[in-house]
């Protein structure tokens, strides 16, 4: 349940800030997702941990990625 919920809430608020339309939003938000599965099983095959707590903790630190704020020079 946490897997599911946590892809369906994570990639969607991460894309959020990047999108003007809602389609913009399910394509980014798709694409976020995937790359936090890729991640996750990844770190799940490398490091030996299960593979849903490292999909969750990678979505978690690609938002907290995409709330950094932008350096302004």
């Amino acid at each position: 349940i946490l897997l599911i919920t946590a892809l369906l809430i994570i990639p969607a608020a991460s894309a959020r800030g990047f999108s003007n339309t809602p389609v913009q939003m399910a394509l980014l938000s798709a694409g976020l997702a995937v790359t936090a599965v890729v991640v996750g099983l990844g770190a799940s095959l490398y490091q030996d941990i299960p593979a849903g707590p490292a999909i969750v903790v990678a979505a978690a630190l690609g938002f907290f990625l995409t709330r950094i704020p932008r350096l302004r020079y």
